[in-house]
């Protein structure tokens, strides 16, 4: 096996942390604790969060304008549209259905996966449905987790589980605010058949941010050649003064992704993604089964809590479901420095699996991938490559949300003078990257 693939992805291993030696956090007006190594980055981000903030929702960012529409500048007709159901109603397991084995390797041909042959039509609640996938194993598994197998494991810090790491409860507010979640409402917009179609609208989500950046990319004279995840993939970001649920709000962007393309495991999630506490009530449970069981030991366990999660624990979710995965781990233990390493594993997974084009922007049907480095996670949603053989990330970063500019090109055909100001919040190069020298990815 790769030196570079993992199975069941643990901290310990992979000394994720390494390249930080202070673990001194700074809380930002945002209300997110940013390493101080991060917050000059953290800051630049915001700005280019707030371009265009004047703008109101008739208006263009400087430099753009209308072009009518093209039909070149679409993805596959394979991709799957959204679907509304009710959030408050997930699809029961079968209760003989088995979840992979813990230790198995992440998208192995040996994986199983939950059954799906006789859904529940009932539609039990989140716990009910918890419930039946853990069955009658759950004190026996419970018991495991916590057995003579997890003897060398132990409990992690600050530095891997970020400021909050000892605590055992959530402020009462901010437990109120999650519990909430963000503001929905409805909204009337013309279909692309001419008519009007009722759209549901999250505050802290954003669809068709895709077809926007690639247009940006077809524009920006620079590039040579661009790949592009499923357009159905969300940019989910942080609600205000909520802090550092990056991780979470990352696996519900995975999630839009299984949503949008009626992926493997997207009768589990209906209606809206998850909200982060039902996803942690998931991870606790999968643990639970024994599923990556040592993250209940590492964290003193999640629920409630506002401990940071990683791709352990995204790994965990994915597994739990029998959802096929594969998590990377990179270092700069040996040449070439572990950012490079990231960006041609990411070559690596567009280029065997796009059809080979002469298309400036490849527009795929692929999931997005989970990236971790130090004190920050984020969602790769693309990738470069410019003329001059250089590349960046294509993201979507939780603790920022789309500036007015970009929502306001959302469903439009346009030309801008400048794609690369708008395209700025997106990208993730070597002068972003190369101040880490450890990256997890789960794809």
């Amino acid at each position: 096996m790769d030196d570079d693939k993992i199975q069941n992805v643990g901290r310990k291993e992979l000394a994720i942390t390494q390249d930080a030696p202070s673990q001194d956090y700074i809380e930002c007006e945002c209300g997110e604790a940013v390493l101080l190594a991060e917050f000059n980055d953290h800051a630049q981000l915001h700005t280019a969060e707030s371009a265009d903030m004047a703008l109101d929702s008739a208006q263009l960012p400087e430099g753009v304008t209308l072009s009518p529409p093209n039909q070149h500048m679409t993805w596959p007709a394979t991709t799957s549209p959204l679907h509304l159901v009710d959030l408050n109603t997930l699809p029961a397991a079968n209760k003989a259905a088995k979840s992979p084995r813990h230790g198995h390797e992440a998208r192995s041909s040996k994986l199983k996966h939950v059954s799906r042959s006789n859904i529940n039509k009932q539609h039990p609640t989140l716990k009910e449905w918890i419930d039946i996938l853990l069955g009658s194993t759950a004190s026996a598994a419970r018991t495991k987790s916590h057995s003579t197998h997890h003897k060398d494991v132990r409990r992690l810090g600050k530095a891997e589980l970020g400021p909050y790491a000892h605590e055992e409860q959530m402020p009462a507010w901010l437990y109120r605010q999650l519990e909430r979640g963000a503001k929905v409402s409805i909204v009337n917009q013309i279909g692309q058949g001419g008519g009007l179609v009722r759209l549901e609208v999250v505050a802290n989500e954003a669809r068709s941010l895709l077809p926007v950046l690639a247009q940006l990319c077809e524009q920006d004279s620079t590039l040579s050649k661009v790949f592009l995840c499923h357009p159905g993939v969300q940019h989910v970001f942080k609600m205000a003064k909520e802090g550092g649920f990056c991780g979470y709000r990352n696996i519900q962007m995975m999630l839009s992704y299984i949503q949008a393309a009626h992926s493997q495991g997207y009768e589990y999630f209906p209606g809206r993604v998850p909200s982060i506490l039902d996803l942690q009530e998931l991870i606790e449970s999968a643990w639970d089964r024994g599923i990556n069981a040592a993250g209940k030991i590492e964290t003193g366990g999640i629920r409630g809590t506002r401990k940071y999660i990683g791709t352990p624990e995204a790994q965990t979710l994915l597994l739990s479901l029998g959802i096929g995965c594969e998590a990377s781990a990179f270092n700069d233990l040996n040449n070439p420095p572990a950012f490079e390493k990231v960006y041609r594993d990411v070559e690596r997974y567009f280029m065997k699996r796009t059809p080979l084009s002469s298309e400036k922007v490849s527009r795929t049907s692929l999931p997005p991938i989970y990236f971790q480095h130090q004190g920050h996670s984020l969602t790769i949603v693309g990738l470069e490559i410019r003329k001059s053989g250089s590349r960046n990330l294509l993201v979507f970063d939780p603790s920022f949300k789309p500036s007015p500019g970009i929502e306001r090109l959302v469903r439009s055909t346009f030309r801008a003078a400048a794609p690369e100001k708008l395209l700025k919040a997106y990208r993730r190069g070597d002068s972003y990257l190369s101040k880490h020298s450890s990256f997890e990815i789960l794809k």
